[in-house]
Parts: structure tokens; sequence; C-alpha cells
């Protein structure tokens, strides 16, 4: 339909034109003595016209014979930087495909043009580095721009971190700018280094920092946080102060884990500070979701000290998981503890009825406990009986084929 339309306005053109020429009867007359001309108006209408396109062709021919010079200049220039292009991006794509040589090859001539010259010298360092050619990759670092220096730097560090040097990489950090610091590639090699030298404080507001911008794996974070944790409260030892200090710069999440709360208690339980040790370990016991076998053999070795109180608590546990052996052997050594033979042998006996098929070693415990405590009260034949059944069952799990699956 396009084509149809300019063709009915170029016949409305020629109509017009024809019309406007038909009923334009007037003369020019062109006096140039002794001669005349005489022309009619459309004519020279005509020859203005012509005159005008000629005219302007002539001036459109000058400029392009006295722009050659300068076309051709910018005709090798767009070619040179055309080159230059493919030139980096096969560098870049030979370094990815494992060609260092050609991709250190590629990546020097593409540095011959300036405004490729950063990141074609950093192509080419990075594979000299991995052609361990150190000579031609500080030559090409060397040449790059300033503008282009940050980036020089944190290449350097994680070199020196892959060369096992993590204070070397930190202090290559550590010199530059808070906020190339603060980049999220220069937290990964420092939090990697901070790994390296065991600095479980560091580690821990990295992975953090790293963990709260998305920039690390959930799993991977969670590991490095539960690492590191437990690097600080083993390294805080048996002063309670530290520990103190320790645990509470600890997020709430952190204070959930486990195995860092069994560890804060033993911490606690070796400074003596057995109140804190329990109340970390009851508090545990007390959440919704607790599992009793992760704690209450931890809290079993912290009984020195407690009162009535702690067996009312342990019979509350007996009401949430009455069939739970580790409930009702941390009752029994309750009791025992406050010298309630009765009840402690008690619990003992459902302990023992409570255990599983495969918790041998529990139940060998068990019997070991009601053992000692049978002694104490001078009920010797009972007790001789649950110490050759302790026996049985800690012996059976040093059997081939049965103690990868017990205990």
């Amino acid at each position: 339909m396009r084509w149809l339309f300019w063709v009915l306005i170029l016949a409305a053109a020629a109509v017009l034109v024809a019309l406007g020429t038909t009923l334009n009867t007037g003369n020019i007359a062109v006096l140039l003595p002794p001669w005349r001309l005489d022309i009619s108006l459309n004519f020279a209408v005509v020859l203005v016209l012509l005159g005008f396109v000629v005219f302007h062709l002539m001036l459109r021919g000058l400029a392009l014979l006295f722009g050659m010079p300068r076309a051709a200049a910018e005709f090798r220039a767009r070619r040179r930087l055309r080159l230059a292009a493919q030139a980096l991006h096969n560098g870049m794509y030979d370094y990815f495909g494992g060609r260092f040589r050609r991709a250190e090859r590629a990546a020097q001539r593409a540095a011959e043009f300036e405004d490729f010259a950063a990141a074609a010298l950093m192509t080419a360092a990075q594979s000299a580095q991995q052609l361990q050619a150190y000579d031609r990759r500080d030559a090409y670092l060397a040449q790059l721009p300033p503008q282009a220096q940050d980036a020089a730097a944190l290449l350097q560090a994680q070199w020196q971190l892959d060369a096992k040097q993590p204070r070397e990489a930190l202090a290559q950090l550590r010199a530059l700018p808070a906020g190339v610091q603060r980049r999220t590639h220069a937290l990964r090699i420092e939090l990697q280094a901070a790994r390296k030298l065991s600095d479980h404080k560091a580690v821990l507001r990295l992975a953090r920092t790293l963990l709260k911008h998305g920039a690390l794996h959930s799993a991977a974070a969670q590991a490095m946080l539960h690492t590191a944790a437990t690097g600080l409260l083993r390294q805080a030892g048996d002063d309670p102060q530290i520990l103190r200090g320790t645990w509470s710069q600890l997020t709430a999440q952190e204070r959930g884990d486990p195995a860092l709360v069994v560890a804060a208690a033993r911490g606690f339980a070796a400074a003596q500070a057995l109140d804190e040790a329990r109340a970390l370990l009851i508090a545990a016991l007390n959440r919704a979701q607790a599992e009793p076998g992760l704690f209450m053999p931890s809290l079993r070795g912290m009984l020195s000290g407690i009162d009535a109180g702690f067996v009312a608590q342990t019979e509350q546990w007996l009401g949430r998981w009455p069939q739970e052996a580790q409930a009702h052997f941390l009752a029994g050594a309750a009791c025992a503890e406050l010298q309630l033979w009765g009840k402690a042998q008690q619990h003992l006996q459902k302990a023992i009825q409570a255990c599983s098929d495969d918790e041998g070693r529990l139940r060998g415990q068990i019997h070991a406990a009601l053992a000692h405590l049978l002694e104490g009260i001078e009920r010797e034949d009972q007790a001789q009986r649950h110490w050759r059944a302790a026996a049985l069952d800690l012996s059976a799990l040093d059997m081939p084929g049965r103690g990868a699956g017990q205990g």
C-alpha cells in the first residue's frame, strides 16, 4: 500500500507542475549588449534549478576531494581498532580456554592500542602467571596505566594467596584504598587469607558480610561461620571472661548451633563455671526443636553442684521425651549426684530398657553407671552383673562389622 500512496503523490505533483507551466506565459529578457536573449519563465526556472544542483554537486565533490586524507586516516584508525578488539577477544577466549601462550600473544597485540591496553596487559599478565613466567608477568603489570593499578593489586594479592603467602596477600590488600578493599573480590581474597591464617575473628566478619550481600553460598558460609566460631571458643581456653565476650559476639542464629552450644558449655565447664555451662545446655534443650542426644551427654558431665531444681528439670524432659534413653540416663545421673539412690536406680534401669539395638555404646555406659551406683550401696552381686553387661556391650563395638554401625 505504501508504494501506491507514493505513486498517487507523484501523479498529483506532476499534474500541479503541468498546470503551473501551462498557465504561466511570462518571458524573461536577458540583455547582453549588443545581444538580447528572450526565454520563457518556465525554462528560466528549470535552468536555475539545474544550476543549483550542479553547483551543489561541485561543492560536494571538492569537499570529498580535500577530505580524502582525513577519511583515509579515520579508516586506518577504525581498522586498527577492529583488529585490536579482535585480538583482545581472542586473547580472553584463549585464556579461559586454557591456551595461555596463544592468549598472551593475542593480548600483546591488543595492548598496542591505547583504549585496550589495560585489559590486554592484565590478560597477558594472567597468562604469564599460568605459564609461571613471572618476569614477563611483572613486566606487563609495570606497563599498566595508573587507573588500572588497583586491579593489578587485586591480581597480585590473588597470586600471593595461590602461592601460599596469605600474609603478603593481606598486606597487598591493606595498601589499597578503602573503597577497593570493600569490593566483593577483595573481601573474598581476604576471607581466604584469614582462613589460611586461622584468624577466626576476621573469618566471622568477612563471611557474614559476604553472606549478607549474596556473594557467598549459604552452605559454604555456614560451614565457615561454624568453624570460625568453634575456633574462637577454643582459643578462649578456660578464661570465663573471654568466653563470655566471645559468646556475646556471636549472632542469635550462631548461638543456636548445637555444636557451638556444646563447645561453649565445655569451655565454661573447663573454666569451672559450671552454672553457666549448664545454663547454656538447659536453654538449648528447652527449645522447641531440641535434640536430646546432642546436649544431654555433655550435660551429664557437668552435674557437680546441682540442686533439686535440676532434678525437677530432668523430670520435665522425661515428660517431653518419655522413650529417650538419654533423658532417663541424665535423670538417673542427677539423682545419683544428689544421693537419691532409689530414684537413680529406677531411671538407669528405664534407660537400659529404652536403648535401641544400635545404641550399644550408650547401653554399655548406662550399665557401667548402674554398676558403679550399686557398688556404692553395697549390692556387689547386682553390680557385677551390670559390669559384665557393660563389658559385653562395649566390647561388641570392637568386633569386625559392628563398630561402624553402633555407638
